[in-house]
């Protein structure tokens, strides 16, 4: 999730493996998935710079349009944030696997004035490693991944350090439940504009088999605790296509 808002419509390519998937595993040669997600989500409560409740204009998004009631009444349709990136295998076994990615976050064409909406004319680059490892909750086959980041933020946003959690689990064949845990920590900032601050958020979806191409993703996600961020709870509805 990107700072201080969700991205609106997300388009990425993930990793295929049988029969969990996650993110650290890297797809067969000629082989892999398309994820495109749609995200609610709104607030009218954010977290000061002590990570206590203070209450702001109200902040809702949906695909690519995002408005701020009163008192600041700020608008905005446009293109979110987008990024690219490549990923490399380091090292697998038969039951766990670790990655490196590089991702560049594409400068947003957000232009309302209000701090708390836009992003910065600025790229960001993003360097992880990722770590899967196929894990059984019973008879249950099921998957945990940690992604462990460095976020370099273009222009006077401060850097970042995320640190993200996964674990899925398939109750049946075709249905699966994932269980995710997204966090940032920024750097200092002696920026008004672009203090230091931090996130933590919690998402639970499910993941259901349609077919063997197509997958349908439902689920929520809310803010657990933060500084100088909002405090944003919400929903998605994804497919999920393997070519």
């Amino acid at each position: 999730m990107p700072a201080r808002r969700a991205a609106l419509v997300a388009f990425a390519l993930v990793a295929r493996v049988s029969p969990v998937c996650a993110g650290a595993w890297t797809p067969e040669e000629g082989h892999g998935e398309i994820v495109v997600t749609t995200l609610f989500d709104q607030a009218n409560v954010a977290f000061d710079q002590a990570g206590r409740f203070t209450p702001t204009p109200q902040y809702r998004s949906l695909q690519a349009s995002s408005s701020l009631g009163a008192p600041d009444n700020q608008r905005f349709t446009g293109l979110g944030d987008s990024e690219i990136g490549l990923q490399a295998r380091l090292w697998r076994d038969d039951s766990a696997v670790l990655s490196e990615a590089v991702q560049a976050r594409l400068p947003t064409s957000a232009g309302a004035a209000n701090s708390w909406l836009p992003g910065t004319p600025h790229a960001d680059f993003d360097f992880r490693l990722l770590l899967g490892k196929n894990v059984s909750v019973g008879p249950l086959p099921g998957f945990i991944e940690i992604q462990a980041a460095c976020r370099l933020r273009g222009g006077p946003a401060p850097d970042e350090a995320r640190a993200d959690l996964t674990f899925g689990v398939y109750v049946t064949p075709r249905l699966m439940v994932l269980a995710q845990s997204f966090n940032i920590v920024s750097g200092p900032s002696d920026r008004l504009d672009f203090p230091r601050w931090s996130q933590s958020k919690a998402q639970f979806s499910l993941v259901y088999s349609l077919n063997k191409d197509w997958r349908a993703q439902a689920g929520g996600f809310t803010t657990l605790a933060g500084t100088s961020a909002y405090r944003e709870n919400g929903g998605l509805v994804a497919f999920w296509r393997r070519f």
